[in-house]
């Protein structure tokens, strides 16, 4: 019988347990140790077609994206609202229907079997995984259309890092070391 309004559902004893079940508590589970995936046992990602006109084509996916992040292009980070206008005034490779990508859509060209320094700041420290086809002077992490909320406000984008593969929810108001990666449909 469920108790009204608090969403507890007592379960029942196990069949043959009697009238007064022992409680049992397993032993608690034990991860085993963590072992970083080896690069030579991850799968292979499709190339990207540089299309020599600023633009990079991901076959899998269909998109095609800008060869230069936000970054590369104008050598600072910028926040939420300044990508915002940097996509709707973004004209590369005869293209002018960028967006800024999803969550999803930036996880597609993240790749850990490429560690190469194309942050702005050549930092070897943390390398990129991101393919070498991309222009040199790279953000660190890049804005997505996905927002998200706290419990106290709506206030955040999701952020992309590409030192690690980490998905972030960042206030609209920062740009430290990040910016924004155009992206479009190769089909149009």
């Amino acid at each position: 019988m469920a108790a009204v309004g608090t969403g507890w559902i007592p379960i029942p004893a196990p069949a043959g347990a009697g009238d007064n079940p022992a409680c049992e508590f397993s032993p608690p589970y034990e991860a085993p140790p963590y072992e970083p995936a080896q690069k030579e046992n991850l799968p292979l990602r499709p190339e990207l077609i540089d299309n020599r006109d600023g633009t990079l084509t991901d076959p899998a996916t269909g998109l095609m994206w800008a060869q230069k992040d936000s970054y590369a292009d104008l050598g600072k980070c910028l926040d939420w609202n300044q990508s915002v206008g940097y996509i709707k005034d973004l004209s590369a490779g005869n293209h002018r229907d960028w967006r800024i990508p999803t969550i999803g859509e930036l996880a597609s060209i993240y790749d850990p079997t490429q560690e190469n320094v194309k942050g702005w700041d050549q930092n070897p420290e943390y390398p990129l995984g991101l393919d070498r086809k991309f222009s040199d002077g790279a953000a660190y992490w890049y804005w997505s259309s996905d927002c998200g909320t706290t419990e106290l406000t709506q206030c955040c984008g999701k952020t992309f890092y590409f030192v690690n593969g980490m998905v972030h929810m960042r206030r609209f108001e920062l740009c430290n070391n990040g910016g924004v990666r155009a992206v479009r449909s190769a089909k149009q």
